[in-house]
């Protein structure tokens, strides 16, 4: 992005941001929604404000204090069997592949993680978030690492709503649980905030915080804005709070350059495994 574009950008951002949070001082209510049965879920994800139509992809780029981060989402047309409670829930696996580059160049980013996440919607319209298996670069040894992969329904894990069916401002709920390990919150503040990207410009977008307590201080502010037709996905934009701001922005559905490992050039997961980010650990 241009210093002329960005600056526009955070501008609108900031503004936003601003009227957001005066929007969002409604006396928070914590929703609590108990796990449906297998019966009322469905992979076909649908939520006007996280669609995940099977075999689309979606690009964002940040600019960190490191370098660059490319992240491209790619909604797959697979499936993962999870077992909570002696019943079996059918999740969408949805691949999130994750590129840094100290240079900002893409021909030098490399491979940083490579996770399969778990969706699936229950017949209000909630999203649902069933864990993860991911494998990133553990920058202390030579070898790939899976810490922070889960599965709700082993070890006290549980799923947890990433998207409301019906959010309304105030509203908090709870994202994921694994004690000590994965306990991501969200919090509605407006449902009609204003977004300007280089992207485009978008009205009536949900506006969230979301946080864990494993990590103080550490917060992000994502704007979903439904799109016509419900083909892509709401996210336009992420601002995370962690001591200096990152800004993570949509660019589209796909990169007009090539990053090693990529899953539409036909790496399987663990794409790492292949490119040599790391090396993955003896069996």
């Amino acid at each position: 992005m241009n210093k002329t574009s960005k600056n526009r950008f955070i501008a609108v951002i900031t503004a936003a941001i601003t009227m957001g949070i005066a929007g969002g001082s409604a006396m928070a209510t914590t929703v609590e929604v108990p796990l449906p049965a297998p019966g009322e879920f469905t992979t076909d994800i649908s939520n006007k404000y996280w669609p995940l139509p099977t075999g689309a992809t979606f690009a964002y780029m940040a600019e960190t204090e490191d370098g660059c981060e490319y992240n491209k989402l790619a909604v797959t047309y697979d499936t993962n069997l999870i077992e909570i409670d002696g019943e079996t829930y059918t999740t969408l696996i949805v691949r999130d592949q994750e590129w840094e580059s100290e240079e900002c160049d893409p021909s030098s980013a490399t491979l940083a993680e490579d996770t399969h996440d778990f969706y699936a919607m229950d017949s209000h319209q909630n999203v649902w978030y069933f864990g993860e298996d991911t494998w990133s670069i553990d920058e202390e040894s030579e070898f790939c690492s899976d810490d922070g992969a889960w599965l709700a329904g082993e070890d006290d894990a549980e799923a947890g709503t990433v998207m409301l069916g019906n959010p309304r401002s105030g509203d908090r709920y709870q994202q994921e649980y694994w004690e000590e390990e994965a306990e991501d919150w969200g919090a509605v503040l407006r449902l009609n905030a204003k977004v300007s990207i280089d992207f485009g410009d978008f009205e009536d977008c949900l506006m969230t915080r979301e946080w864990t307590p494993l990590e103080p201080g550490e917060v992000e502010h994502k704007f979903y804005c439904p799109q016509p037709g419900d083909s892509g996905p709401g996210l336009m934009f992420i601002e995370e709070l962690k001591g200096k701001t990152v800004y993570v922005e949509y660019v589209g559905t796909d990169f007009d350059f090539d990053l090693p490992g990529d899953a539409a050039d036909g790496f399987e997961f663990p794409a790492m495994e292949t490119v040599g980010s790391c090396t993955m650990p003896p069996e």
